[in-house]
């Protein structure tokens, strides 16, 4: 056996003579180098392993410290989040050689009190990041997808690797620690929190397969061979530089002997050396005989394996993933794309993406993993291969193959639970169409006989015959007569009016109130977010603060705390969305002389429904505002009530625009009352109008006091957001917060200060409350934008505006449905028409103006449909009239026949047909033929 010098398998060593160099290795050395998060995410056996060794040790020979972690070491099944997280923690301690430093277990347990995730941080941070004051950090975690697999959320352990970037800028000693994640996944099967997964923030590096230039050093071992550089083409060509193939396939080509050819004569014999020009040849026999040929028991170790396995684990995903791979086998052009069935795909190491389109990745895996070999993994799932065969043969054409009855509904329910291919849909759909027409043939069958038995009855006396010919060729005549006929363009006008006043009449009832403060919550989530507002700090208080100070209500030794170190930042005035109604010791004092020295920090009172006094210091100089917010019927915050006038009189003002008039006012904005409309209010560049109960989407809602429509800048997104814990130890740099409006409340969910606001309701996902914090942070951002920028306000039209918008609708729809006269024709159109009153109503919100879109759909639709019935309506009463006078022009010819034709035609219709024929017969009645019909 000679000598090889490649690795098949496993991870090569450092100094490996045959270990390939690519661009990963230089971006993963450069990015580790800089500090940056990395990740290396691909199928399995493409050389991640190698990567991170050879990638470890030319970091540690610039001084590095570096470890790795095979998270699959710590295992999966059954496994708790004690013993998972202080594995990572014995394998920190292990790899930084930690043993006699630091008494680990003793270390852990005097932790106990924390969180494991803490206990993981502090001891890179305590202990790591300690011990090596002088070196820079690199920690390597291999197979990283076996996270996956974990009976528990992990989330927080890849938000804990992201808040180690994050306090880089505070904390400059984080700069020396870096992490790099290996293994086989996506970053969003790892992580669902888009907000907390580090992947936004980390550098993905890609592992491509080997191209020649970069495989030179694979060169050397098959030199013995003959011409090395045509070996190693033909080695690539077939495995297009999938590194484990690659390494194998140049092992079997040095070790095997033979079936070399000769150098000298060409043939066959067994030689050391192969003859020019049959390299590729060569190799081919060599991936035939010893890969491709037998390849489940030539599998070793295990490669193709590992990818039939993957492609195979799931079986209600199979059918999905194959169909899908049999497309590109076919030669189909399948655009790359983040479906599940693609990222499986692509994990399993199958295919590639080439230039935007997936394709097989080498020659080996085409062979292998060829046409019969989907066809047959596919029929070994599906209950109904043969027959789905045979459809396929006959070009599917021969519905014989279909199937039927009971193999139709358990191949339904069979496939309900899993995802299948195209060709499976498009089977099971052209055999549920065939149960369809059988049963619809069968009834019809059904139908014609019971009409036959009728007729035959009818014709038993030839008067009757006579009569049903009259008839008929009555009714074809008035047919003819009338097929080109429609109503005036006036009934356009009748119609969209009459549909109009319904549906207005319907809205003055509340009947569309929901819907229309559903479609506004709609529009606020669905237009563009706005930028942080640069003029507001929120301090919250959460959980974790909460648990951190200890006490709950906040005592006041620790809120006047707050106050003084806020204050030294020189903000411009201060909101404490807090009740402060009474003394929370210790440090009451201390807080009043906090109150009395701060002309600009502001309280809360509640003076709607159960009231709660404000701070006795605070009211004393009028620095209060009330918390209360309006509620919709449905317990939703969309209006906000900026004052009130109790029924001592006293005019009162909201918090936030208590803090936004206090900002405004050191800008030299002063509001004012509008000339002659005292419930006009002028602030800077925009005029406040006051909420009218019945515009927009309300009817006959609450007024009272004076109310606007609240136009949401967001979520907490739209704020900068500091911890109450960050200004207690001082970590906010005073820019944060001077010339600010600092607001100060409660997020924690325990408090139970939140509200329900649009954003709360979604299509997906839990529901998202607000705090009233941020609720008043939204008011304040309002009325400064209003102030200062003009563009803030939400308005409404007046009644008769509406009206008209409802009836322009209502009309469009009448005059689409006249125009169009296919049905067909008509529901596309109409379809289409909706459309516009959503987007238009959507635009105008975009620009500050909330206008009804419910009456408009519905009138759209109402009259689309209203006025093909009337015309149906009309033209049948035509029709009738018309028949009636081609049946009395037969009568004097024909008595018997004519009379019975009438009665035929009266017994047809129902009572309100039958009463108009009378009275049309009626009103003919001057022909003495008629007359003496009714004698």
């Amino acid at each position: 056996m000679i000598y090889s010098p490649y690795q098949v398998g496993g991870s090569l060593a450092s100094n490996a003579p045959t270990y390939v160099e690519r661009d990963a290795d230089t971006h993963l050395y450069e990015a580790i180098k800089a500090g940056e998060l990395c990740y290396v995410l691909n199928s399995r056996q493409m050389g991640k392993s190698s990567l991170l060794v050879r990638t470890r040790h030319r970091l540690e020979c610039e001084g590095f410290r570096c470890t790795c972690i095979d998270l699959s070491r710590i295992g999966s099944n059954d496994i708790t989040p004690p013993q998972w997280y202080k594995g990572i923690v014995s394998e920190l301690w292990m790899g930084f050689n930690l043993p006699g430093k630091v008494n680990l277990k003793q270390w852990w347990q005097d932790r106990r009190d924390l969180s494991y995730i803490q206990r993981l941080s502090w001891f890179i941070s305590e202990i790591a990041i300690a011990h090596f004051p002088e070196q820079k950090l690199a920690i390597f975690f291999d197979e990283i997808d076996s996270t996956i697999a974990l009976n528990f959320k992990v989330d927080d352990f890849f938000a804990l690797i992201r808040s180690f970037y994050n306090q880089r800028s505070q904390h400059p000693e984080y700069k020396r620690i870096t992490f790099a994640l290996f293994g086989v996944g996506t970053p969003s099967a790892l992580i669902q929190d888009k907000q907390r997964t580090p992947f936004n923030i980390g550098r993905a590096i890609d592992l491509h397969g080997f191209t020649f230039d970069e495989a030179q050093p694979l060169l050397p071992g098959l030199e013995p061979r003959g011409n090395a550089p045509a070996l190693l083409r033909a080695i690539l060509d077939w495995t297009g530089g999938q590194p484990f193939l690659t390494q194998k396939l140049c092992h079997l080509v040095r070790e095997e002997d033979g079936v070399a050819f000769s150098e000298v004569n060409g043939d066959d014999r067994p030689g050391r050396t192969i003859a020019p020009g049959r390299e590729a040849e060569y190799v081919e026999r060599i991936v035939r005989s010893h890969i491709i040929d037998r390849w489940q028991t030539n599998d070793d170790p295990e490669h193709l394996k590992t990818i039939r396995d993957r492609l195979l684990r799931d079986e209600c995903q199979t059918g999905k993933i194959l169909s899908l791979y049999q497309q590109i086998l076919d030669g189909d052009v399948v655009p790359v794309n983040d479906s599940w069935e693609q990222v499986e795909l692509r994990l399993s190491g199958l295919v590639e993406n080439h230039r935007g389109q997936l394709v097989v990745k080498n020659p080996i895996y085409r062979h292998v993993f060829n046409g019969d070999w989907v066809r047959s993994q596919l029929d070994r799932l599906r209950p109904y291969a043969v027959e789905l065969h045979g459809w396929l043969a006959s070009n599917c054409e021969d519905t014989s193959h279909l199937l039927r009855g009971r193999a139709l509904q358990e191949s339904l329910a069979w496939a309900s639970t899993k995802a299948l291919g195209e060709l499976d849909y498009r089977f099971l759909g052209a055999s549920q169409a065939l149960a369809k027409q059988e049963v619809e043939r069968d009834l019809v069958a059904e139908k014609q006989a019971r009409q036959l038995d009728v007729e035959k009855a009818q014709f038993a006396l030839e008067s009757a015959r006579e009569a049903h010919q009259i008839l008929e060729r009555a009714r074809a005549i008035a047919r003819y007569e009338t097929q080109n006929w429609r109503l005036g363009k006036g009934w356009m006008t009748s119609v969209a009016g009459g549909v109009a006043s319904v549906l207005l009449l319907l809205r003055s009832l509340g009947v569309f109130q929901g819907m229309e403060l559903a479609t506004f919550d709609r529009f606020v989530q669905a237009r563009p977010a706005q930028p942080v507002d640069p003029r507001i700090a929120i301090v919250t208080v959460n959980e974790a603060d909460l648990q951190k100070i200890g006490q709950f209500p906040i005592p006041d030794d620790v809120l006047a705390r707050t106050l003084k170190i806020i204050n030294r930042a020189e903000p411009r005035a201060i909101g404490l969305d807090l009740y402060r109604d009474l003394p929370v010791e210790p440090g009451y004092r201390e807080l009043l002389d906090v109150f009395e020295n701060s002309p600009h920090v502001y309280g809360i009172d509640k003076v709607v429904g159960g009231k709660v006094a404000p701070p006795p210091a605070l009211a004393a100089k009028g620095q209060v505002g009330f918390a209360d917010q309006v509620l919709d019927a449905d317990g939703t915050v969309r209006r906000a009530l900026l004052s009130i006038r109790p029924r001592d009189g006293q005019l009162k003002l909201n918090l936030g625009l208590h803090l936004a008039l206090h900002y405004l006012k050191e800008e030299g904005i002063v509001p004012y009352a509008v000339a002659n409309r005292p419930d006009r209010m002028q602030i800077g560049k925009s005029l406040l109008l006051p909420f009218d109960r019945n515009g927009g989407g309300y009817v006959n809602a609450d007024s009272g006091g004076y109310q606007i429509l609240l136009n949401f800048r967001g979520t907490e997104e739209q704020f900068q957001l500091i911890s109450i814990s960050d200004i207690l130890s001082e970590r906010v740099p005073p820019e944060a917060l001077r010339d600010r409006v600092i607001l100060i409340g409660m997020t924690a969910e325990s408090v139970n200060d939140l509200f329900q606001t649009p954003y709360t309701r979604k299509f997906v996902g839990q529901p998202n409350l607000m705090a009233g914090v941020t609720l008043h942070a939204n008011i304040v951002s309002q009325v400064l934008t209003a102030a200062l920028e003009g563009d803030a306000l939400l308005y409404v039209w007046s009644d008769p505006v509406e009206w008209i918008w409802t009836l322009l609708w209502a009309w469009i729809g009448a005059a689409l449905s006249w125009q169009v006269r296919s049905p067909r024709w008509r529901l596309s159109v109409v379809a289409i028409a909706t459309s516009f009153p959503i987007a238009i109503a959507y635009v105008s919100f975009l620009f500050g103006w909330w206008i009804p879109v419910v009456p408009p759909l519905f009138a759209l639709v109402g009259a689309a449909i209203g006025l093909p019935a009337i015309a149906s309506r009309e033209l049948e009463k035509m029709q009738l009239h018309e028949t009636v006078k081609l049946i009395l022009t037969m009568i004097p010819v024909k008595p018997a026949a004519g009379q019975i034709a009438l009665e035929y035609l009266k017994q047809a219709e129902n009572r309100e047909n039958q009463v108009e024929i009378e009275r049309f017969v009626r009103n003919l009645s001057d022909n003495p033929a008629v007359s003496k019909l009714f004698d």
